[in-house]
């Protein structure tokens, strides 16, 4: 009668399980000891800087100053690259599919929340993809339109837009964009008709707007400011809650006639998420050291912004209600990316 099968040793199976533990536990203790090492090193070159637009409008301004304070604190060049296109997502899925090592990061503007409810499906889920760094600066935006217009306040521009065939002509620089946003904002208040006329950047819109091939636009004071004050287009009102302290002359809309209307654009400094708790920390404490220098913060007033900075969790946070409430409004505006 044949003998039956050895029985294994119930001590071999532990001793298997136990090496697959201490393997397991020894490449998580390899991985966050790398980790660690790389941020105490964190940067050993330049960081690179993704503006989800062209050069010249008002997130790119901001981007430029600040970038230049915070490479100081970091002891490395943060140097600013254009991604444009896709009213900003070209930009930021950039950003999201770069290694998550803390040297690719992302001025992120609305769109980093709008973009779930205006595209079908999803460029990206911010909440997913995205790890907010800190919160740079608010930028208001203000109501201008060509000189040629011969319009001087907003109840005119109303009034030009009810008499139009079809309403006015606005331009914007990408569905979901600030910009956009405040113009449907605006068009929803009012109940006028309004023509979307979408630009690659705002740099290219408000040249159409100074030319008079466009009716209006809502550009950030930090773009249009030169141009305001040189003439060159009128402004009608900002978006804030308070005049902005650029152009103390010019009504908030609400002052103007259209009440309700409140809006204004945070940007936000974004890494890929996944990025080292580490260096997070050390990004967002070199951001914070840029934002808090007085000069800087001159600086950005001077270009039509206003400083902000905080914490990572305090970011991150704005960024979920943001999404929320901007979601909430796409929807009930029947906001599209088309």
């Amino acid at each position: 009668m044949p003998s039956p099968p050895a029985r294994a040793s119930p001590w071999r199976f532990h001793l298997k399980s136990f090496l697959s533990r201490s393997l397991a536990l020894g490449f998580a203790l390899s991985a966050a000891l790398a980790a660690t090492a790389a941020a105490e090193t964190f940067p050993d070159r330049p960081v690179r800087l993704i503006v989800p637009f062209g050069p010249g409008g008002g997130t790119d301004l901001l981007a430029r100053v600040v970038a230049e304070r915070a490479g100081q604190a970091l002891g490395q060049n943060v140097v600013v690259e254009n991604r444009a296109g896709g009213g900003g997502t070209v930009g930021i899925i950039a950003l999201a599919q770069a290694r998550p090592d803390g040297y690719t990061l992302a001025i992120c503007p609305p769109i980093c929340a709008t973009a779930p409810s205006l595209y079908k499906p999803a460029p990206f889920d911010p909440a997913k993809a995205l790890a907010p760094v800190i919160s740079v600066a608010d930028l208001p935006l203000v109501l201008v339109v060509p000189k040629s217009l011969g319009v001087t306040e907003v109840q005119g521009l109303l009034g030009k837009a009810r008499a139009a065939k079809g309403g006015l002509s606005y331009a914007s620089p990408g569905a979901g964009s600030s910009n956009h946003l405040a113009a449907e904002i605006f068009r929803h208040y009012s109940g006028v008709e309004m023509v979307n006329v979408p630009y690659r950047s705002g740099a290219a819109a408000l040249t159409d707007v100074i030319a008079g091939r466009v009716d209006f636009y809502f550009d950030t004071v930090a773009s249009a400011l030169s141009q305001v004050r040189s003439g060159e287009v009128v402004a009608l009102g900002v978006t804030g809650t308070a005049r902005a302290p650029q152009l103390p002359e010019v009504p908030t809309m609400g002052e103007a006639g259209v009440p309700g209307f409140e809006y204004s654009a945070r940007a936000r400094l974004v890494a890929p998420a996944g990025t080292p708790a580490p260096v997070m920390e050390r990004l967002n404490a070199a951001f914070q050291e840029a934002l808090s220098d007085p000069a800087l913060q001159r600086r950005i007033i001077e270009i039509g912004a206003e400083a902000v900075g905080g914490t990572s969790a305090a970011a991150t946070g704005e960024l979920r209600d943001e999404a929320a409430r901007l979601g909430r409004l796409i929807r009930e505006s029947g906001i599209t990316a088309e």
